[in-house]
């Protein structure tokens, strides 16, 4: 049996003076292990407890139940992260390269660098470090990361521990009584000698474990086996009691506290004015946005904020749906060219206020006003704020305040009209403001994203070198240069300037999104995944976050878990109807619920009616029909003939191919890909890589696809996806 104690700072230089090697006691010529760990600084051990719980100052990690308590406290993390500390705190001391981490965790090493530095941000965040204190989590330039800590691994959760020790009566964690059960239950296994040369355990019951000290050696024999025995067991109980004694005091005297999560609600203002009131929201969005900068302090997207306050959540509302611990509230007023702002930083759920400001400024100092701001919002919450350059300072603030306008009817409106009239203004504001990087990035990115016009590629790139020449952190440039990249199938490149995006700006909700699609498309299912969730743990009421997560859940297999995201849809958003109910009708198929598929055919159905323009109408009507037939079908295959008839005729009013062949028999893949080889933010792109859709995936013309696509030679230099392996020249994917 090896006995796994605890390994924590002065516990093992108290330990080490008195037992100096591992293997402490022989009995009748062979050593008993008393395990405990590699005195003087040794790996803990080699094989990891996914059964146990790892235990280090007041962090308790649960590898079965995949949860993390800090000082007593449940702190949620994504799966993703949890599986990245999990292998980290198993092997304290350990140098893990990138490559390694990715390989383990995400299944390979292909990955942006963003989304990894975001995953250990988000550790140690939710293990209280700070940045100019980082002491579990170290980078190694270079390397990777390695994580220093003084660990125990235990096969239940200590009963004392964190916020919940008692410390006017603690115990030792393993008493002699606790262990006696234990120790009747199961022999303790004898081991050979190990020699002074320190050679390997040579047919050894336990040879296979890593031995930490090569250089130990058995000590003399005891006077008889069973004391030898006792002596052993007794010696054991006692470092596990001392060291436990000593971690219960640093847990007691270094429990971190909880991390704070926050969101920023659109500043309210005292009149209706249209423009008054989108100064309010993008300048809400811009303090969001700084904010991010903040150590330790995690933002709420602006998205999710705005329909928090439509929705008028209260206090314990906006942590129950946000799963924030604050919220900054407030309202704005313009006086000429003065500018007042209120604001009230609360506690949630209990809406205490924390903090109370009023500015009066003028409208030229609206810079110098935000920095206050954050700065102020961030000793309020005790953290220490970082502020990266803006390339603001010098600007006309009117410009800014246009382009504050502007970029919230982006990030906010789906009505075309409105963004129609804000490409317009935008492209006229960037002829005002050469010198300001912002209006160009976003300016680069909107021409990019093909929503002014199609084929506008050469004057998105002109727009978005200009704005680095001016900005070279300008996230909407290098956005805007990495979609250009993938119309060209350049993934390389795509991949560099998505990595520079990310870097700038780790926890912009919309860069994720982006970048989840993109991998999605890829192929890298998982790796789009982790990015779609972290979208969604910032913007959890944002239409968009919430697709993207559950229709790669669904192209996962992962079916109830993205209906359980899916049925939040209609109450987030009602602009992209059909999109809903399509991708619930395709989840309801999945799931083999074929009475569920029915009532969204009727919904679809009825809103074939609801449109105001009649081409419209009559191709919802005609989808209808055909989702209608499909179902039908895949509960009867005789009744294909006439799905096939009901598909066609829905092609023939919508034009291209529908994605409803990708159901039926027998495939016809060529038409169906063409389809998806064009345009790169295609929120079901990932589709393709459906694991119900392997027949697809077999097929000769998806073969000839990848190859047109380029994936095959990104595969190549950046990592296969799991699914897809290399076949001569190009690949086998399952």
């Amino acid at each position: 049996m090896e006995l796994v104690g605890v390994s924590l700072g002065n516990a093992w230089e108290f330990v080490g003076a008195i037992f100096p090697n591992k293997y402490l006691f022989d009995l009748t010529g062979n050593a008993v292990e008393c395990r405990i760990g590699a005195f003087g600084g040794g790996t803990m051990m080699e094989t990891e407890n996914p059964a146990g719980w790892i235990v280090f100052d007041a962090v308790e990690i649960d590898l079965a139940g995949r949860r993390l308590f800090v000082a007593g406290t449940d702190v949620p993390l994504e799966p993703k992260a949890f599986a990245v500390l999990a292998l980290l705190a198993q092997h304290p001391g350990r140098a893990f390269s990138r490559d390694e981490l990715l390989d383990a965790v995400w299944g390979h090493s292909h990955l942006t660098p963003g989304v990894l530095n975001r995953v250990v941000t988000m550790l140690r965040q939710a293990l209280g470090e700070r940045v100019e204190d980082q002491h579990y989590l170290h980078t190694l330039h270079g390397i990777g990361y390695r994580f220093d800590a003084q660990v125990r691994l235990l096969d239940a959760r200590p009963v004392l521990s964190g916020a919940n020790a008692d410390t006017t009566s603690a115990q030792p964690i393993v008493s002699a009584t606790a262990l006696a059960p234990v120790l009747n239950a199961v022999d303790i296994l004898p081991v050979s000698p190990i020699p002074a040369t320190g050679g390997e355990l040579a047919d050894s019951p336990i040879s296979s474990t890593p031995v930490a000290d090569s250089s130990s050696v058995a000590l003399p024999a005891l006077a008889t086996p069973h004391r030898r025995m006792r002596n052993a067991v007794m010696a054991c109980m006692l470092v596990i009691t001392v060291a436990g004694l000593l971690w219960l005091h640093h847990a007691l005297i270094a429990a971190p506290a909880p991390l704070p999560v926050l969101v920023v609600l659109p500043l309210r203002t005292t009149g209706a004015d249209s423009h008054e009131i989108a100064f309010a929201d993008g300048l809400s969005e811009d303090l969001t946005t700084r904010l991010a900068h903040v150590n330790g302090l995690r933002l709420i997207s602006s998205a999710s904020a705005l329909r928090a306050q439509q929705d008028g959540f209260d206090a314990k509302q906006l942590a129950e749906r946000l799963h924030v611990t604050h919220a900054i509230e407030g309202s704005l007023h313009e006086a000429g060219d003065q500018l007042r702002i209120s604001l009230r930083l609360i506690e949630t759920p209990s809406g205490r206020t924390l903090w109370t400001q009023d500015y009066d400024r003028k409208f030229a100092d609206v810079f110098a006003l935000q920095q206050d701001i954050a700065q102020a919002v961030a000793s309020a919450l005790a953290l220490h704020i970082g502020m990266a350059h803006t390339g603001a300072k010098t600007v006309d603030p009117q410009v800014f305040r246009e382009y504050l306008e502007l970029r919230h009817v982006f990030l906010t409106q789906s009505d075309s009209a409105a963004n129609t009239k804000a490409e317009t203004a935008l492209n006229a504001l960037a002829a005002r403001a050469p010198d300001f990087a912002p209006v160009h990035g976003l300016l680069a990115a909107n021409l990019a994203s093909g929503f002014e016009d199609d084929g506008r590629d050469n004057d998105a790139l002109h727009e978005a070198r200009h704005a680095l020449d001016l900005d070279p952190d300008d996230i909407y440039a290098h956005a805007a240069l990495g979609l250009v990249a993938s119309h060209n199938h350049d993934w390389a490149t795509v991949k560099k300037e998505y990595d520079a995006a990310l870097a700038q700006s780790p926890t912009d909700p919309i860069m994720h999104s982006i970048v989840g699609m993109w991998l999605g498309r890829l192929g890298y299912r998982e790796q789009a995944l982790s990015e779609f969730e972290t979208n969604y743990s910032s913007d959890p009421l944002s239409y968009w976050g919430t697709y993207n997560l559950a229709t790669e859940l669904d192209t996962l297999g992962r079916h109830d878990e993205a209906r359980h995201y899916l049925d939040l849809l209609p109450s987030l958003e009602s602009e992209p109807e059909w999109l809903t109910v399509a991708a619930r009708w395709r989840n309801a198929v999945w799931r083999h619920d074929y009475t569920a598929a029915r009532h969204f055919v009727g919904q679809m159905s009825s809103l074939s009616t609801q449109s105001s323009e009649e081409d419209e109408k009559t191709a919802y009507a005609y989808a209808a029909v055909a989702y209608a037939a499909v179902t039908e079908a895949l509960l009867d295959p005789a009744r294909w003939p006439k799905a096939e008839a009901a598909i066609a005729a829905s092609e023939t009013k919508i034009g291209g191919a529908s994605p409803l062949r990708l159901f039926a028999p027998p495939l016809d893949a060529a038409p169906l890909l063409a389809e998806f080889e064009l345009g790169d933010q295609q929120p079901n792109g990932k589709i393709l890589w459906t694991v119900d859709f392997t027949a697809l995936h077999r097929d000769p013309a998806f073969q000839s696809f990848l190859q047109r696509m380029k994936f095959i030679e990104f595969w190549r230099s950046n990592g296969w996806p799991p699914q897809c392996k290399p076949e001569g020249d190009g690949a086998r994917c399952e």
